[in-house]
């Protein structure tokens, strides 16, 4: 299946990184889509809760893998028939760190829905990392 999104890379430690990406409360503040997060149970896989965007959208949302340090996905249901799946990754790179994003459509009409969402949906990723990097960089 088809993934669509992007990477960058910062100065920051993995461990800053995911410190700040972990931490929800956070996410308005860096990623210009959120304006808050409403999450039960912490970070932890199988954990839910509410994305609240500026445009006054509720998307409920769920943390279905985490991989504590390295790797999440959190997964939301946008559009009837489809499943977003949203996979974010910190690595090391070489004395930096690469940040990633992508978004992949599943459930029944994702085969249909990808091509047509999938660069949609990705388009403002590149900004959202490189204000987590800043973020991250900041200390």
């Amino acid at each position: 299946m088809a993934e669509y999104g992007t990477s960058v890379e910062t100065t920051a430690s993995p461990e800053r990184v995911w410190k700040i990406w972990s931490d929800m409360s956070t996410w308005g503040g860096w990623n210009p889509n959120v304006s808050t997060m409403e999450w039960q149970g912490g970070f932890a896989q199988g954990t839910e809760g509410v994305m609240n965007t500026r445009a006054g959208q509720h998307h409920k949302m769920k943390l279905v893998e985490v991989q504590p340090g390295r790797f999440f996905a959190l997964e939301t249901s946008v559009v009837p028939g489809t499943r977003f799946r949203f996979n974010c990754r910190v690595e090391p790179a070489g004395g930096k760190t690469k940040i990633s994003q992508m978004v992949e459509i599943k459930g029944p009409l994702g085969p249909i829905m990808q091509g047509m969402m999938g660069p949609q949906v990705s388009k403002e990723f590149g900004t959202l990392l490189a204000n987590l990097a800043k973020r991250a960089e900041a200390g």
